[in-house]
């Protein structure tokens, strides 16, 4: 009894023994197998480079109520985009905040009076000017402060990476305004063209920027050849004394000799004849019936 016992005790503790054998090796396994999936996603994220932005933050604590000093501003980089994150400080420099804010955070459109982002966003930058887009329904991707570019079918002219200023929704009215950051001496052509044709708003990827571009299809006058007259005449004036002499050379000039002409002189002589007088000489003919 005993040793059959015993026997069967062997046999139990062998299989258990095996089974924690094959379960320990299936769990090193694994942890291997982590362990060099880690490893890779460890290389592959060394070699992506992260992505800093650069955002407003206050040097101190701004009280609700407490107008914006630039002089206690400064700016710091973040790793993610903020949505309606300040990145320039002149922007919101003499606004009010409407809330707390902590020294260090993002400032965000958020924590001043829309009126007062609206104002601000609208003003465009040196050398360029805001022109307002009257447009509905508005596409989804026209946001302020992101880029898009514009087109006129009928007059070819493509306006690329134009800034949008702001979005407004005037008072009373279901008209909507986009307004556009364009440069000061593209803006003449541009109002011809809104004049003229139908604006197309075309979204770009917000990751893309190729700068600002402004391609004419109008077409302009003509040059004149290089050797032209500085100064034109209009024919009106030309009195018919005042034809311009030309460059041809006199000898090439041809003229006819002047030839004199003897003067012919008639009279009736009588019913029947009709005399013609030519010079000394006289003839006489009959008279027509």
């Amino acid at each position: 009894m005993s040793i059959k016992k015993n026997k069967n005790q062997l046999i139990i503790s062998t299989i258990v023994g095996v089974a924690i054998a094959v379960a320990s090796y299936q769990v090193i396994v694994k942890l291997k197998i982590e362990n060099e999936n880690l490893k890779k996603l460890t290389q592959t994220s060394a070699n992506v480079p992260i992505k800093k932005i650069i955002y407003v933050v206050p040097k101190v604590d701004i009280k609700k109520g407490d107008k914006i000093d630039v002089n206690n501003l400064t700016t710091k980089q973040f790793p993610i985009e903020i949505e309606g994150a300040i990145t320039d400080s002149a922007k919101i420099a003499g606004l009010v905040a409407i809330k707390d804010i902590k020294a260090d955070s993002p400032i965000v459109e958020s924590f001043f009076k829309t009126s007062d982002m609206d104002n601000v966003q609208s003003e465009p930058r040196r050398g360029f000017r805001s022109v307002a887009l009257r447009i509905d329904p508005i596409p989804y991707f026209v946001k302020p402060g992101t880029y898009a570019d514009v087109y006129f079918p009928k007059n070819a002219i493509l306006a690329q990476d134009v800034k949008i200023l702001n979005v407004l929704n005037i008072t009373d009215s279901k008209q909507k305004y986009v307004m556009l950051e364009i440069k000061d001496k593209d803006v003449p052509i541009f109002i011809t063209a809104l004049n003229n044709d139908k604006a197309v708003l075309i979204q770009r990827n917000r990751h893309e920027k190729t700068g600002y571009k402004f391609n004419s299809g109008i077409a302009t006058l003509p040059q004149l050849p290089s050797g032209a007259p500085n100064e034109l005449i209009e024919v009106n004036e030309l009195s018919q004394y005042d034809v311009p002499t030309g460059d041809v050379p006199v000898s090439e000039i041809k003229t006819k000799p002047s030839q004199d002409v003897e003067v012919v002189k008639s009279q009736m002589k009588n019913e029947e004849e009709i005399e013609f007088i030519f010079g000394d000489k006289k003839m006489i003919v009959g008279a027509p019936l």
